[in-house]
């Protein structure tokens, strides 16, 4: 089989910048470069191909490709995370932050933007909002693993992509059924999450309507189970891990 758009595969990579390994779907590379992160849920990565989930020079490179195939990819700044934009460096007064005060390093959300403090000067803050690795060069190792056929089993693996958990699923008459604990509701996430997941399935599984179970059991809410389910989805959902977007540890927010 020949990948083409539309196709849903399962791919293993290694995502790597300045010789240096970022990213990797397998534990076991992750560990071995040193990369591993304890929080992250590894394992074959579901790609739509077309659907623009990975950066362009990747997925252009996955057309073409027989299923099994390995090799690597080194992709431009052009067809990655773009190259530098002056203008999307911002200068913010320092009393709209909420919480701690910023510093060098810093990562910040401001306005529904989410950038790395560059310097502050006084009451001037200045904020690069340009991806973290814009400039950069980026080097992918993968597999093709298989191509997922099964309609089903694109739903559940869909899912599992975009939502970062299992749920139960089932196709009744070109409607997707999704259950989910009702306990999900505690959290803002999982509305973003569910809007985006079923734009997703109408879009690529040719079906009519996606319903929402919300399933109650009685028993009592655990702690663990209020929690977020995955990394900020944001306005993409985005199955690709993304341990380069973290340059700086903490986080404030700015009011609006």
């Amino acid at each position: 089989m020949t990948v083409k758009n539309g196709d849903f595969i399962r791919i293993d990579f290694t995502e790597s910048v300045d010789g240096k390994a970022i990213a990797a779907t397998d534990k076991d590379v992750a560990t071995e470069k040193g990369i591993y992160d304890e929080e992250a849920q590894y394992g074959p990565q579901l790609i739509i191909v077309g659907a623009g989930q990975v950066i362009k020079g990747l997925e252009e490179d996955l057309l073409g490709k027989e299923i099994g195939y390995s090799g690597s990819i080194e992709i431009p700044p052009e067809k990655a995370f773009g190259k530098h934009d002056p203008a999307k460096v911002e200068t913010i007064p320092i009393n709209r932050f909420k919480e701690e005060r910023p510093y060098p390093g810093m990562r910040v959300g401001v306005e529904n933007k989410v950038g790395i403090v560059t310097r502050v000067i006084g009451r001037k803050v200045s904020v690069d909002f340009n991806h973290p690795l814009a400039d950069k060069t980026v080097v992918y190792e993968y597999k093709i693993l298989e191509a997922v056929e099964d309609r089903p089993e694109r739903l559940k693996a869909m899912i599992k992509a975009f939502a970062r958990m299992d749920l139960e699923a089932e196709i009744r008459d070109d409607v997707a059924v999704i259950t989910a604990p009702w306990e999900m509701s505690y959290y803002k996430e999982w509305f973003m999450i569910r809007r985006g997941l079923a734009d997703m399935i109408l879009q690529h599984l040719g079906l009519k309507e996606v319903d929402y179970v919300e399933k109650h059991t009685g028993e009592r809410v655990k702690a663990e189970l209020v929690s977020p389910p995955g990394k900020e989805p944001g306005a993409e959902i985005d199955s690709q891990p993304e341990a380069a977007e973290e340059p700086g540890s903490g986080e404030s927010t700015a009011e609006e």
